[in-house]
């Protein structure tokens, strides 16, 4: 349900990538975490990990314009984590959007397959930097 990618880049070099690819294509980055940072905060230490929230409004109001499809909102904005591992690799995970969307029905199935494609070409762009 899951894909990750391993980058190339490292963690802000892939964070940075990601926001610039994707707001290439019209997709914005409304927030940005920092698990590692809100960890600190609270007295623990994990490897760094940051969250994207990302949206590309032609696809999000599509399924949020109509009360039939709204119930897909606590899917959005669409996530995207880039973490650190023990070893040092810097990985991409999001949410595999087009097999959750074969769960769906017909009109949600068919953004999210669009929405997630062009996510994955965003990822893929990011990949093929060093």
């Amino acid at each position: 349900m899951f894909l990750e990618s391993e980058s190339p880049l490292k963690l802000s070099e892939t964070v940075d990538a990601i926001k610039a690819e994707a707001g290439a294509l019209g997709w914005g980055t409304l927030a940005t975490h920092d698990l590692a940072g809100i960890a600190a905060k609270k007295g623990f230490t994990i490897a760094p990990i940051m969250i994207l929230e990302t949206c590309n409004a032609k696809y999000s109001v599509e399924l949020i314009n109509k009360d039939e499809t709204r119930y897909v909102s606590s899917l959005l904005p669409c996530r995207v984590a880039i973490y650190e591992t023990s070893t040092g690799k810097v990985i991409i995970s999001r949410l595999n959007t087009t097999a959750f969307g074969s769960m769906m029905e017909p009109a949600v199935a068919d953004i999210l397959k669009k929405a997630g494609a062009e996510m994955e070409g965003i990822i893929e762009k990011v990949l093929a930097k060093k």
